[in-house]
């Protein structure tokens, strides 16, 4: 018996504490100055939420009661950003686990040593995990420092850190598991990402404003007329509103009618979704496990392959054939264009977001046709929306697919081969970022054809007032062609300077993430209530560009301000998209001779290390 429980107790002891991956990364990594610098940003990013929302206001001749409504909603804001953040960091700290051990070769070695299936999976996901949670850790003294003034309570930073946890806990064993299960996630990360992206941004709009999910016995919030949503046990920010009271829940005595089960999950949807979270990560963990060494054999065809090759039919007594297809004057272009359009993921995702795009403006055409649905102003701040999204979009699978343009030339030393010919510098970036461009521009035409055929409605119909102007389109896609370029252009500077795929996808992804978000905050503060000359301004940045140009009534304080300036505000749009146009296509122009100009002499230092 005791011989028994020491060799359980050394199998528990080398599963999680001394798993020898946990204890390998944990040592090593944490002396890089790169997680230094991250737990710095990180804590920086936090630091400056809550200062800013504790000092904002002052804090001279206000009552208690004041400055405690004050510090809950910076803890709110806190919260809220710290979740998001947690929703990208765990799974770019996770998803480059294995994909680290495959890009070094060491991942055969791995698994060819005595660890076990579990020791592998448990260990790469807790080692990754392990940054996480120090994250969270170092953030939790500038959040109780929203309790000097009261307003927020103890269990209201234990649920708010309990939501965030078990979402990075669940994103992270996702990643682990894709990982795992598909050979060279490189190819797939991206899609990971956009996953995770719609699914919160769709099921949230579902929950705040689907009156379907609505529970009719969960008391609305008074001011904001708020109504909790069924769904709140399923998404880690509608679960957060109802832990940071901004909803209510209803009493468990109230929702019989949801049945035995789900009585709980709208009774306490912060509970239920760290439990359910938990559950579903360990049902993850567990199904990984299976695919450890499964995934070496890369020659063989999976089931799948197999079946499809089935019944797939023969050509030409079984040899491989191809169209003739007429290649572009320049080749890196039309290569560039024409293999992410076909066959990759890239592609495949860029069908189904030109799909879901227009067939999210045909059924807001409806809505806005149907007589008593939408009126003027919300069909057009609706349609500002849908624009903005299906632009955001654009730009992700942009910056993601240019970051891998020349990382996968690098990988797959097909760069050497390029190099070998008399194409120049100026050549080859100059096709990588007109295919690019190429390749983004049917997602770029998915907005404006959503803006177009409202323009062309309201054209035929002649209303009173119009949702959207036909030169509001064109402006917008030529602003938008430019913004890409940007995009494109940040890829493939991160892709010239780093020698791996996944890490210059996750740095220039992050960086656009950042730099479009800071942008937008900034910037719309500026024109925000400026009248006519923000309808100039707001062509600076591509978000202020989509909701200001589309929806100028965040430009006046009502309808009857905007209507008696309308024509002013159509003619200084026009102006101010005329400028930035220039402005922007000169400085993407700018960094383009400068990549050229450094091209040699990077390419030459990667080669040399």
């Amino acid at each position: 018996m005791s011989n028994t429980s020491h060799r359980l107790s050394k199998w528990v002891w080398y599963l999680v504490p001394g798993n020898p991956i946990l204890v390998r990364v944990v040592q090593g990594m944490s002396r890089r100055p790169r997680h230094m610098w991250l737990r710095l940003g990180y804590l920086v990013v936090l630091l400056s939420v809550v200062l800013v929302g504790l000092l904002s206001g002052g804090t001279s001749q206000k009552s208690l009661a004041t400055l405690a409504k004050g510090a809950s909603t910076t803890f709110t804001f806190a919260s809220i950003t710290q979740l998001l953040l947690m929703c990208f960091l765990s799974p770019v700290f996770t998803a480059g686990a294995i994909t680290q051990e495959r890009d070094a070769q060491t991942f055969n070695i791995l698994i060819s040593t005595p660890l076990s299936n579990a020791q592998i999976v448990i260990g790469s996901l807790l080692s990754r995990l392990f940054f996480v949670i120090v994250l969270l850790l170092a953030g939790l003294p500038i959040f109780f420092t929203t309790m000097i003034y009261g307003g927020v309570t103890a269990g209201q930073i234990v649920r708010s850190f309990g939501i965030t946890g078990a979402t990075a806990i669940l994103t992270g064993s996702l990643a682990i598991t894709i990982s795992m299960i598909r050979v060279g996630t490189r190819k797939t990360i991206f899609s990971f990402f956009l996953a995770i992206g719609l699914y919160l941004c769709v099921i949230y709009a579902m929950g705040q404003w689907w009156s379907a999910t609505k529970v009719s016995a969960a008391p609305i919030t008074p001011g904001t007329g708020a109504q909790m949503s069924w769904l709140a046990a399923f998404h880690p920010f509608l679960a957060l509103d109802v832990a940071l009271n901004r909803v209510e829940a209803p009493d468990i005595s109230l929702v019989g009618e949801y049945g035995p089960l789900g009585k709980y999950f709208v009774a306490y949807p912060p509970t239920v979704y760290v439990l359910m979270t938990l559950v579903i990560s360990v049902m993850l963990v567990v199904v990984s496990m299976f695919f450890v060494r499964r995934c070496t054999r890369q020659g063989e065809l999976s089931l799948l392959d197999r079946i499809v090759a089935r019944f797939r039919p023969a050509r030409n007594g079984g040899e491989r054939t191809r169209k003739p297809r007429a290649v572009w004057a320049n080749p890196v272009a039309w290569r560039e264009a024409m293999t992410r359009a076909s066959g990759s993921s890239a592609g495949a995702t860029r069908t189904v977001v030109i799909a879901a795009g227009l067939i999210g403006a045909l059924v807001l055409l409806a809505y806005y046709l149907k007589e008593s649905s939408l009126t003027v102003d919300q069909a057009r701040m609706w349609l500002a929306g849908v624009v903005a999204v299906e632009f955001a979009v654009a730009l992700l699978i942009a910056t993601n697919t240019a970051a891998t343009a020349l990382t996968r030339e690098k990988e797959s030393q097909t760069i050497d081969l390029m190099l070998a010919t008399p194409l120049t510098s100026r050549y080859i970036i100059w096709g990588k970022l007109r295919g690019l461009v190429s390749f983004v521009v049917p997602l770029i035409a998915v907005p404006v054809v959503s803006l177009l055929i409202f323009a062309v409605c309201d054209l035929i119909r002649s209303p009173a007032q119009r949702v959207v102007y036909i030169e509001t389109a064109v402006w917008i896609a030529v602003l938008l062609v430019v913004f890409s370029a940007y995009a494109c252009m940040l890829g493939l500077h991160f892709s010239l300077k780093n020698k791996k795929t996944v890490r210059a996808v996750i740095i220039a992804v992050g960086v656009m993430l950042v730099i479009n978000l800071g942008a937008f905050l900034f910037w719309e503060a500026v024109v925000e209530r400026a009248g006519v000359s923000g309808a100039a301004l707001a062509p600076a940045t591509p978000f202020t560009a989509i909701l200001i140009l589309i929806d100028p009534l965040r430009l006046f304080d009502s309808p009857a301000d905007l209507a008696s300036h309308a024509i002013s505000v159509r003619f200084t749009a026009a102006i101010g998209s005329l400028i930035f146009i220039v402005v922007h296509g000169l400085i993407v122009y700018a960094w383009y001779k400068s990549m050229v100009r450094n091209f040699d002499m990077v390419i030459r230092k990667q080669s040399g290390q």
